[in-house]
């Protein structure tokens, strides 16, 4: 039995509202069906009760306050969003007034039945208004597309999903960094000293990868997830350094990787280089991040004249193997905190030899500052080069060679 007064106190309300209330009675109707099967019960409970004297329009509901009576605009507000994406997907959600929630709540406690949410029928019936009108699919799970609907205002917000693009980048151009640097004066918003660019370097790998993968996919915003980073004035060469870049609310989603990736190699010769792009989940970003690998790096290191082939030589085999106790970098040490780091050198070869200048191959283990090891940094890197053949050695020229994936790990934590 119903309290029947207390339901009367609510009224009027409209079918969609009180079929909610009993939502999980009358297998296969709607809640408008399931609305009038409650009706004729209260009806045969209370013979006073009548339709004139509970049901309403949606628009006059005490309940849902003309919500349901609104699906068909929202339907439009919807599909009107989402008609300049290109997307084989979507999912409603929706914020609903609380002081509807909550008398819908109350509402339904008379009921002693597990109804239905309000914002759980908006959800569904926008969603098949949605597809009848365009096709797209409604898909709960992983949609590229969530509309959520703002009932108070009319008003759509759209969480488009990313597009994610692995590749390998070649970095051959020593004046760019890897990512965008904005300008430290203007904190990007442009000032004389970064001629009103809002960078500190005008490009990037970041900004000449991503350019034509933007227009592309006329894609909000870029962010570019590298595998680590080298150095602004050192090469990445060798099979190149993975990356993931994010193409943040794309507009369109198939674009034709291989022919970007030839634009932006015929357009950045000598400076930049991708290979190897496919498309790729969000969660290759964090795999990516999270991998550590040894590298190997080629350097052209600025001796004394006076030094000897054979004493570079016998340096370099004591290097090998050793396990070397690094401070932080005077270079870095006003961004990064000042702790010892022990970093494995797993060999260093002397490749060349001139007179003031020698060429080295260096494998280390993540982490290693390849510098330092070589100049010994004021006696923050032990040992290193420098003090092993007893003469200043400084890095000119560095490359990294190779990283190597095949013995790669994952940082702790």
């Amino acid at each position: 039995m119903f309290n029947i007064e207390k339901i009367v106190d609510y009224a009027p309300f409209c079918f969609s509202c009180l079929g909610r209330a009993v939502g999980r009675i009358g297998f296969g109707l709607d809640n408008r069906e399931r609305g009038l099967e409650m009706l004729s019960h209260l009806e045969s409970e209370d013979s006073s009760l009548t339709e004139n004297s509970l049901i309403c329009t949606s628009e006059q509901c005490k309940i849902c306050d003309g919500l349901i009576q609104e699906i068909d605009n929202f339907i439009e507000i919807v599909c009107e969003s989402i008609s300049n994406y290109s997307i084989s997907s979507f999912k409603i959600g929706t914020i609903v007034d609380k002081d509807i929630l909550q008398k819908e709540a109350e509402f339904q406690l008379l009921f002693e039945s597990e109804g239905e949410s309000i914002k759980s029928q908006l959800n569904r019936e926008i969603g098949i208004g949605v597809y009848k009108e365009t096709g797209i699919d409604a898909k709960i799970d992983d949609p590229e597309t969530v509309a959520i609907v703002d009932t108070r205002y009319d008003t759509i917000e759209l969480e488009v999903k990313s597009l994610f693009i692995e590749g390998n980048y070649n970095k051959y151009d020593r004046t760019i960094p890897q990512t965008r640097w904005p300008c430290s004066s203007c904190k990007g918003d442009g000032c004389k000293k970064c001629n009103n660019t809002g960078q500190l370097y005008p490009d990037s790998v970041q900004s000449l990868v991503a350019k034509d993968f933007v227009e592309a996919s006329s894609a909000a915003e870029d962010l570019f997830h590298g595998m680590g980073r080298e150095d602004i004035d050192a090469a990445m060469l060798g099979d190149g350094r993975p990356f993931v870049l994010e193409l943040r609310k794309p507009r369109k989603r198939e674009i034709d990787l291989d022919a970007i990736a030839d634009n932006i190699n015929s357009s950045n010769k000598g400076r930049i280089r991708i290979t190897n792009l496919s498309f790729v989940p969000r969660a290759r970003v964090a795999e990516l991040k999270n991998t550590i690998c040894d590298k190997t790096y080629r350097v052209d290191v600025s001796i004394p004249s006076s030094l000897s082939i054979e004493s570079l030589k016998k340096g370099a085999q004591r290097l090998a193997g050793a396990v070397v106790e690094q401070r932080t970098p005077t270079r870095v040490s006003h961004r990064r905190a000042d702790l010892i780091r022990p970093r494995s050198i797993e060999y260093v070869d002397v490749k060349s030899f001139t007179e003031g200048m020698v060429e080295l191959e260096i494998r280390a283990q993540h982490g290693t500052y390849i510098r330092e090891l070589v100049s010994g940094d004021m006696g923050r890197t032990d040992p290193s080069m420098s003090s092993l053949v007893a003469s200043a050695c400084k890095v000119e020229v560095l490359d990294v060679l190779n990283l190597h994936l095949g013995n790669s790990e994952k940082k702790n934590g």
